[in-house]
C-alpha cells in the first residue's frame, strides 16, 4: 500500500467532517502511508451560513492529518466545465 487519495469538499458538513475524520483515521492507522487529499474549498458566493466555520475547522485538521494537500475552488472547477463544454 502506497497512498490514500481523498477528495472532500471543505464546506459542506459531510465533506468537511466526514473528511476530516477520515483523514484521521487514516493516519492513525496508517502512519507511514501517504495521505494525498484534494480539498474543494467553497466559493464566496456560498449561501450557507456555516461553510466558513466549517472550513476554517476542515483546514486544521487537513494541515495536521494530510500528507500532501491539493487546494482547489469551487469556482474555479466550474469555470473549467463552463469553458470545456463552449
Amino acid at each position: 500500500l502506497q497512498a490514500f487519495s481523498l477528495l472532500h469538499s471543505m464546506g459542506g458538513g459531510t465533506g468537511s467532517g466526514l473528511g476530516s475524520y477520515v483523514l484521521e483515521a487514516l493516519a492513525d492507522e496508517y502512519p507511514r502511508t501517504i495521505r494525498f487529499a484534494t480539498a474543494v474549498f467553497p466559493s464566496e458566493s456560498d449561501d450557507v451560513v456555516t461553510s466558513p466555520y466549517n472550513t476554517v475547522l476542515a483546514a486544521a485538521e487537513l494541515a495536521e492529518h494530510a500528507t500532501v494537500a491539493m487546494p482547489l475552488q469551487n469556482a474555479a472547477l466550474a469555470a473549467m466545465v463552463d469553458h470545456a463544454e463552449g
